[in-house]
């Protein structure tokens, strides 16, 4: 299991209601179990008349060995006690609420209706309202009396549903069949356990690709993505890579300049030696190219493009207000993400 001090969660470049919400990550640090920390306090016209809005929030696994956070899971740990809802959904590492089209698959989670026992093969939830379709064939679940993601003293448990027929609905209820031959391993009290959909993320690693640029004889070793390890390929730092467009111009045979998509001009690099920029909000490294991935012959003018990606996954929460929602003073939700350091 990954520690909860590499997981961490960053602001996009935008944060409002407007369109441009979103983005790509920042370096800016979200607080956890912080008053405010994503939403603002809602006024009582907005209760009043109701509302839908965004938030991305970004979730970085900042482990300084660069190694991969494997089959990371995230899902909403606790509904809000409120009148709202809180749902989510997966991002990009660069969409804006422009981009978002209202029908985009939703993950929440609900309360278990019924106690159930040990080896039980289905499970029934109330959710807030079923118009949202958290749970669908074929999804995974998290089945959880635990008081927090923390608590070492409950149950918890991952389950795959059925891939066809699992969910069926009598109003705010879902009847959720797993798929053959899986039963509980636990039996949970419906006073305690919420049942919620996972998103299944691919696993959180910075990466790079879309190699391009124009040379008459220069090579490096990074426009072949290697089928076996080798130290002549791009490197990502998990803590100082971003999502950036990079382009390397060369002003001698051997010299070169470094510009990013939105970062602009970074520090230059000689094929002779590690190129390695520093990305001063965290004092680690954009990416590195090592000097044995140079080849060919390289010549002033000659152009080096490629893009790097950032150790994190962009997630989208979605806050339902409905028109007439009550006043809650402590009204909280809990997003987590999990995953085993690779």
């Amino acid at each position: 299991m990954a520690a909860s001090s590499e997981l961490l969660f960053y602001q996009p470049e935008t944060v409002s209601n407007a369109s441009s919400n979103g983005g790509r990550l920042t370096a800016t640090e979200i607080p956890t179990s912080v008053k405010n920390n994503v939403w603002p306090d809602v006024p009582h016209a907005e209760q009043e008349t109701g509302s839908t809005k965004y938030r991305k929030i970004f979730y970085k696994f900042s482990n300084d060995d660069d190694i991969a956070l494997a089959s990371p899971r995230v899902f909403v740990e606790n509904p809000s006690p409120g009148g709202d809802r809180v749902l989510i959904f997966p991002g990009t590492q660069t969409d804006t609420q422009g981009d978002l089209t209202g029908s985009e698959r939703l993950y929440g989670t609900g309360a278990l209706d019924l106690d159930v026992s040990a080896g039980a093969s289905s499970v029934d939830v109330l959710v807030e309202d079923a118009a949202d379709a958290v749970f669908q064939d074929g999804d995974l679940i998290r089945i959880s009396d635990m008081a927090d993601i923390s608590d070492a003293g409950g149950a918890e448990e991952f389950i795959r549903l059925a891939a066809t027929g699992a969910v069926s609905w009598n109003g705010n209820k879902a009847t959720l069949v797993f798929e053959s031959g899986v039963t509980l391993s636990n039996a949970y009290s419906a006073a305690l356990t919420r049942v919620g959909s996972v998103i299944e993320s691919a696993d959180i690693q910075g990466g790079w690709d879309s190699w391009g640029g124009s040379t008459a004889a220069g090579t490096y070793d990074g426009e072949t993505p290697p089928t076996a390890p080798t130290t002549n390929v791009p490197l990502l730092d998990s803590i100082g890579s971003i999502e950036q467009t990079w382009t390397i111009t060369f002003t001698t045979a051997t010299a070169f300049t470094c510009s990013g998509d939105t970062v602009g001009s970074v520090s230059g690099g000689s094929i002779s030696t590690d190129f390695a920029p520093n990305n001063s909000d965290f004092s680690k490294p954009y990416f590195t190219l090592p000097f044995a991935g140079w080849g060919g012959t390289w010549a002033p003018g000659d152009i080096l493009t490629f893009t790097t990606h950032p150790a994190a996954v962009g997630i989208w929460w979605k806050r339902v207000i409905p028109a007439g929602a009550g006043s809650l003073s402590a009204n909280r939700v809990f997003v987590a993400i999990t995953g085993e350091a690779a």
